[in-house]
């Protein structure tokens, strides 16, 4: 699947499929996009690629982040000491379902939805399955 920014000058290509979709509530997210919670979606590293346009790069605290070099739209987080690569899930439109919310005891306010709402993380991605009391 191929992707680009709002501004089209970036493209981006995803041979894989998603590990897991996610609202994304911890503090980096929200100061990083000035957002309550945040669409992600996680790929195995091999499986996304920036095939063209200039980029920037931009780490908050230690999460290096990539984006157009054009329009600023934040397009991939690089989670290289697991192997994989976060892709906003809002470049994916109707492609992003999301089964789940992270890092909740962030959270600005609550988010009443069908989904859990892991106080940090899922066992799954190494945390300890606690949800919030919503």
């Amino acid at each position: 699947m191929k992707l680009t920014c709002p501004c089209e000058a970036v493209t981006l290509q995803i041979s894989a499929e998603p590990i897991a979709q996610f609202w994304c509530h911890c503090a980096d997210c929200q100061t990083v996009h000035g957002a309550a919670y945040v669409a992600e979606s996680i790929y195995p590293a091999t499986g996304v690629e920036i095939v063209s346009g200039e980029t920037t790069n931009f780490a908050l605290k230690k999460t290096p982040r990539i984006s157009c070099a054009k329009c600023g739209t934040r397009l991939v987080v690089e989670l290289a000491e697991i192997e994989m690569r976060a892709i906003s899930g809002y470049l994916l439109k109707d492609a992003f379902k999301p089964s789940l919310h992270i890092h909740c005891s962030e959270a600005i306010a609550p988010v009443r939805d069908s989904l859990p709402h892991f106080a940090n993380m899922p066992a799954a991605f190494g945390g300890d399955d606690r949800l919030m009391d919503w």
